[in-house]
């Protein structure tokens, strides 16, 4: 009798500690949070560790909302496209020991539930420069956002040129072209 209790307090003790050791190692399965976001169809210019563009997302209630966030993270897996709004699942895990300047949650993409193009008429502002800080490079008339996205200027390229010389903050609406270029409507 003492050795059949024995034997299942052992057995209990390697199971309890056979199943945790899973969990120990990061299961994928028993760690993050499940949640649904909407990514915009542009980047907005933003300051992280450096200049740079970022997703503007709403996450679960938020969705359908006029709100929408500065996303300095990526998402593993996603693919973004430039003049598409995305309805997307993704799975929010957290990260053990982060750098200093990391975040402390990993996006992972579980599934898209929807891609919609948005129409090329469809307009949206983009801060061009602020804080004194230009966010457009140029080579010859050829303009650029973080060397990301070609900005056609059309007649407006002398008018960007001065704005970005004289001005402390620069906007610019803009329409899609294709992905990868935008065309510039007006600056203020």
């Amino acid at each position: 009798m003492h050795i059949k209790f024995n034997s299942l307090i052992l057995i209990g003790f390697f199971t309890f500690f056979g199943m945790n050791s899973c969990n120990l190692e990061g299961n994928e399965n028993n760690e993050g949070e499940v949640v649904r976001m909407r990514v915009n169809h542009f980047k907005q210019t933003a300051f992280g560790v450096a200049p740079q563009l970022v997703l503007l997302v709403q996450e679960a209630e938020e969705i359908g909302g006029e709100e929408w966030n500065y996303f300095y993270d990526g998402i593993k897996d996603f693919e973004y496209e430039y003049g598409y709004v995305y309805d997307i699942s993704v799975k929010k895990e957290p990260v053990e020991n982060p750098p200093q300047d990391a975040s402390s949650i990993k996006y992972i993409l579980l599934d898209v539930i929807s891609k919609e193009k948005i129409d090329n008429t469809e307009t949206f502002e983009i801060k061009l420069k602020w804080g004194g800080n230009s966010f457009v490079s140029s080579t010859g008339d050829q303009y650029t956002l973080m060397d990301e996205l070609l900005i056609d200027c059309n007649e407006l390229c002398e008018n960007l040129a001065q704005g970005l010389e004289n001005e402390d903050e620069l906007t610019g609406t803009f329409s899609h072209v294709s992905n990868g270029e935008i065309r510039l409507i007006t600056l203020q």
